[in-house]
């Protein structure tokens, strides 16, 4: 592995830590002021700026009791100016109401090394769904 794709590695799992530990802060040091992100919840794309936003992300964290993301199959590639990295995330946890979590999904980042050191600048994270006419998550997939 090349020193690119280890310092996104250890972004990744510093961004993962501190998920777990529901550090919002530490957890947004790694995005870029211009991301692009597609989330699991919509809008189909998040407005600019509202992917860096701190107090709502604290927010959606506070609603866990405890909360972990496991990446598994988790591709890096990158030179010294962009990278991209892919895996799956198994989200699992509690929610403060007590509702257990527990989703696989998919997810690609893409980064660029910036002055300050490499950013997310795009974000997609997805689940596939099964075809019919409910056209419903499935969220029961497991790999």
């Amino acid at each position: 592995m090349g020193t690119a794709e280890g310092e996104i590695r250890a972004i990744i799992d510093d961004r993962v830590a501190a998920i777990g530990e529901k550090g919002a802060a530490r957890a947004m040091r790694a995005i870029s002021e211009d991301v692009v992100a597609f989330e699991l919840v919509p809008p189909l794309r998040l407005p600019p700026g509202e992917a860096r936003d701190e107090a709502g992300f604290a927010a959606w964290l506070a609603g866990y009791e405890r909360i972990a993301v496991e990446i598994r199959d988790l591709a890096i590639e990158a030179d010294e100016r962009i990278g991209f990295a892919h895996g799956l995330h198994h989200l699992t946890g509690v929610r403060i109401d007590g509702t257990a979590m527990d989703l696989w999904l998919r997810s690609t980042l893409c980064f660029r090394r910036e002055a300050d050191g490499w950013k997310i600048v795009h974000a997609h994270s997805s689940v596939p769904f099964h075809p019919g006419p409910e056209l419903k998550a499935a969220v029961d997939l497991k790999p």
